[in-house]
């Protein structure tokens, strides 16, 4: 059952379509934003556009306003730094390589997770791995979906904790361009650059600061304050970091299409509602607007 917005003007800055790692198309993405009574959505998959014109489309079909960006993973020791993109041109030509040469490091880590997998005693093939990604991005969540499949794992988590997580016998990390690198193409496609869930960071809190100052000297322009995938109290320290360092504070409920336990066996992302995150977040329009005039104030 869908859940609908308690308001006319919420929104959702960090959705995932089936491009990359979510469950629906482009366009259902969007058709299901508008029959939960968002006003607008940022369709943000991992290191592609893929999808971004047929959101776009939709979003003309459907009435609801797509923003179109991108979720670029970047290269941090100990954590995992993604930075959104937001208002991005989808045509821009120095983009697409970098996000080809993302996706190209992608690859050659799925060969090796692959391989790390067979060795432990897992018989997948890259076709079974392969055959839940249409036209988009593979990741771990394939794998993880496969080994599922085939009974080798109860849960989404098992196999993470257990097999594809940081530090485990099939995890591989993967060449990645640097935080500065995404922030400037971005700005070169003409958008804004977001740190994504800065809990995922894994730093404590000066340490957590620091890198954030670190990226707004690097030209970021906001944090994501508002997560599915942190606390109040994290939001309350990433919301005093944006106020020190006058970065634009933005929010999404990283949504992939999995709502409840019917949905997938995976068991993540579980009860995470498009534009409601775990029920309680409410993501106002005026934020928009708020970044509208930040890019206006950048291109005087």
């Amino acid at each position: 059952m869908v859940r609908r917005a308690p308001l006319p003007d919420l929104i959702d800055l960090h959705v995932h379509s089936s491009v990359s790692d979510g469950a629906l198309s482009p366009r259902d993405v969007v058709r299901l934003a508008h029959e939960v009574g968002l006003k607008a959505i940022a369709l943000t998959d991992h290191d592609t556009v893929a999808g971004v014109a047929e959101a776009l489309a939709a979003g003309q079909e459907f009435g609801v306003e797509v923003i179109p960006g991108v979720e670029i993973s970047t290269e941090i020791a100990n954590g995992a730094c993604h930075v959104l993109g937001y208002f991005v041109d989808h045509t821009n030509a120095p983009l697409a390589e970098v996000l080809e040469a993302a996706r190209e490091g992608r690859r050659i880590r799925n060969l090796k997770i692959l391989e790390r997998l067979n060795q432990i005693g897992f018989k997948l093939t890259m076709d079974e791995v392969a055959s839940r990604v249409k036209d988009g991005v593979l990741t771990r969540s394939h794998f993880a979906a496969a080994m599922l499949e085939k009974g080798y794992a109860r849960t989404w988590d098992e196999v993470f904790e257990k097999w594809l997580g940081h530090g485990k016998p099939a995890y591989v990390p993967r060449v990645r361009v640097t935080p500065p690198e995404a922030i400037r193409v971005i700005h070169g496609a003409g958008g804004l650059a977001v740190l994504a869930h800065p809990r995922q960071l894994n730093r404590g809190v000066k340490e957590t600061d620091a890198y954030i100052s670190e990226l707004a000297a690097a030209g970021l322009d906001g944090v994501e304050t508002h997560s599915s995938d942190h606390t109040p109290n994290l939001g309350r320290q990433y919301k005093a970091a944006a106020l020190r360092l006058g970065l634009l504070e933005t929010g999404g409920t990283d949504w992939h299409g999995r709502e409840s336990a019917d949905a997938t066996p995976e068991g993540r992302h579980v009860n995470i509602h498009l534009g409601l995150g775990r029920g309680s977040m409410a993501i106002h329009y005026a934020l928009v607007e708020a970044m509208k005039a930040r890019l206006a104030q950048q291109k005087r």
